[in-house]
Protein backbone atom coordinates (compact mmCIF):
# COMPACT_ATOMS: atom_id res chain seq x y z
CA UNK A 1 0.00 0.00 0.00
CA UNK A 2 1.19 3.50 -0.82
CA UNK A 3 -0.35 6.37 1.11
CA UNK A 4 0.17 10.11 1.05
CA UNK A 5 -1.06 12.62 3.59
CA UNK A 6 -0.78 15.55 1.19
CA UNK A 7 -3.22 14.30 -1.42
CA UNK A 8 -3.75 11.87 -4.25
CA UNK A 9 -1.80 13.66 -6.96
CA UNK A 10 1.72 12.88 -5.80
CA UNK A 11 0.88 9.31 -4.93
CA UNK A 12 -1.11 8.76 -8.10
CA UNK A 13 1.71 10.16 -10.23
CA UNK A 14 4.24 7.93 -8.49
CA UNK A 15 2.08 4.85 -8.99
CA UNK A 16 1.43 5.84 -12.61
CA UNK A 17 5.18 5.99 -13.28
CA UNK A 18 5.60 2.64 -11.54
CA UNK A 19 2.93 1.19 -13.84
CA UNK A 20 4.87 2.52 -16.84
CA UNK A 21 7.92 0.63 -15.55
CA UNK A 22 5.71 -2.47 -15.28
CA UNK A 23 4.80 -2.02 -18.98
CA UNK A 24 1.11 -1.25 -18.40
CA UNK A 25 -0.57 0.41 -21.35
CA UNK A 26 -1.31 4.10 -20.87
CA UNK A 27 -5.11 3.71 -21.02
CA UNK A 28 -5.02 1.27 -18.09
CA UNK A 29 -2.76 3.59 -16.11
CA UNK A 30 -5.15 6.51 -16.63
CA UNK A 31 -8.11 4.34 -15.70
CA UNK A 32 -6.50 3.40 -12.40
CA UNK A 33 -5.34 6.97 -11.72
CA UNK A 34 -8.80 8.41 -12.35
CA UNK A 35 -10.60 5.62 -10.47
CA UNK A 36 -8.65 6.23 -7.26
CA UNK A 37 -8.24 9.98 -7.75
CA UNK A 38 -11.95 10.53 -8.19
CA UNK A 39 -12.83 13.86 -9.73
CA UNK A 40 -9.61 15.38 -8.38
CA UNK A 41 -7.26 14.10 -11.09
CA UNK A 42 -5.02 16.65 -12.78
CA UNK A 43 -4.13 16.91 -16.45
CA UNK A 44 -0.54 17.87 -15.55
CA UNK A 45 -0.09 14.66 -13.56
CA UNK A 46 -1.48 12.58 -16.41
CA UNK A 47 0.85 14.33 -18.85
CA UNK A 48 3.84 13.70 -16.56
CA UNK A 49 2.98 9.99 -16.43
CA UNK A 50 2.61 9.85 -20.21
CA UNK A 51 5.95 11.58 -20.81
CA UNK A 52 7.82 9.66 -18.08
CA UNK A 53 10.94 8.19 -19.72
CA UNK A 54 11.35 4.61 -18.51
CA UNK A 55 14.74 4.41 -20.27
CA UNK A 56 16.21 6.77 -17.68
CA UNK A 57 15.45 4.32 -14.85
CA UNK A 58 17.83 1.48 -14.10
CA UNK A 59 16.01 -1.38 -12.41
CA UNK A 60 17.86 -3.94 -10.28
CA UNK A 61 18.32 -7.39 -11.79
CA UNK A 62 16.39 -9.07 -8.98
CA UNK A 63 12.93 -7.51 -8.89
CA UNK A 64 10.42 -8.34 -6.15
CA UNK A 65 7.60 -10.68 -7.18
CA UNK A 66 4.94 -7.92 -6.94
CA UNK A 67 6.79 -5.86 -9.54
CA UNK A 68 6.82 -8.40 -12.34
Amino acid sequence: MIACSSGVHQTGTLVGCLRRLQWWDFASILDEYRRYGGNRYQFESEQFIELFDCDLVTLPTALPPWFV
